[in-house]
């Protein structure tokens, strides 16, 4: 992919190296690749990323994208928000986010691979993944320069759940250490000796024999939602893997058909522009109202 920069008066006189790292992102590993499986130019002309820019010059950076290990696939795509790098779509629970070894179409990312190709991009990476019932924001990045630029950013994730009861307090955190039960098992389990993992939660609504939540997480374990809520006797309805008997009673009275876990919102600031990107989604419940 080409990416092209003009010198502002601010960056006359810089090394290009300190100026593609701090206007473009670029890190070391990047600029490694640029230099060997692309190119760099300066005003049309090859250089060594120790020259001397001057305002007005124009800097041209190609970078290489590996092919994509999976199809691209044209399929339903709800898009929340889209720039020139990103795209953020609405996950509909039930679609699994990624090929794996023993699925390799018919995902999320088949069709955002489609997506990106078709609107500018030149592949698709997942920043952040939801589990395949789990709905709601999802960002992918159209290309691995864009998924390099996300590296250390911080990211403000709030989720909407309907679980089994009514917690005692209206807003409460969870402390308790989160492992695999074994190695061989995708279940999760809270243990002194996992790592630490810590959730934020608050009462929207009580209803008859379940709440609805808003859970904002500290760490991002696999499960830590499901794993927490369970731990603390309040399981998330629909939620076959963490559920309790009075849980599943519930689920199946309500006719649940898959854990209501909702990626609510996402919000970051832009690597690049350093705008604030806010995505939102609410969920299609039929068990209550928004």
């Amino acid at each position: 992919m080409k990416l092209a920069l003009k010198v502002s008066d601010n960056d006359a006189g810089r090394v290009l190296k300190r100026v593609l790292r701090d206007r473009l992102c670029l890190s070391t590993a990047m600029l490694r690749s640029a230099k060997y499986g692309g190119s760099i130019l300066l005003n049309g002309e090859s250089v060594f990323v120790t020259a001397e820019v001057h305002s007005g010059d124009l800097i041209e950076v190609y970078l290489p994208e590996e092919a994509a290990d999976y199809p691209a696939e044209e399929g339903p795509v709800s898009v929340i928000w889209e720039d020139e790098h990103f795209m953020a779509l609405d996950k509909p629970a039930g679609i699994i986010t990624h090929p794996t070894h023993s699925r390799i179409g018919g995902t999320l990312a088949n069709y955002a691979l489609f997506h990106s190709l078709a609107h500018g991009g030149v592949g698709c990476h997942a920043v952040n993944r939801l589990d395949r019932d789990t709905s709601g924001v999802i960002l992918f990045a159209k290309s691995s320069y864009a998924k390099s630029i996300t590296t250390g950013l911080d990211y403000e994730k709030l989720y909407l759940a309907l679980v089994y009861g009514s917690p005692e307090n209206d807003c409460g955190s969870v402390d308790l250490p989160i492992k695999r039960a074994n190695e061989s098992d995708m279940r999760r389990i809270t243990a002194p000796d996992g790592a630490p993992s810590l959730t934020h939660y608050e009462v929207l609504a009580r209803y008859e024999g379940f709440s609805l939540l808003r859970l904002r997480l500290e760490t991002g374990r696999t499960h830590q939602i499901r794993v927490h809520m369970s731990a603390i006797g309040h399981p998330l309805l629909g939620d076959r893997l963490y559920c309790s008997e009075a849980s599943d009673a519930v689920s199946q009275t309500l006719g649940v058909p898959h854990q209501l876990l909702h990626a609510e919102s996402l919000r970051f600031i832009h690597p690049l522009s350093g705008a604030e990107i806010l995505l939102q989604s609410h969920p299609n419940w039929p068990q209550i109202s928004f």
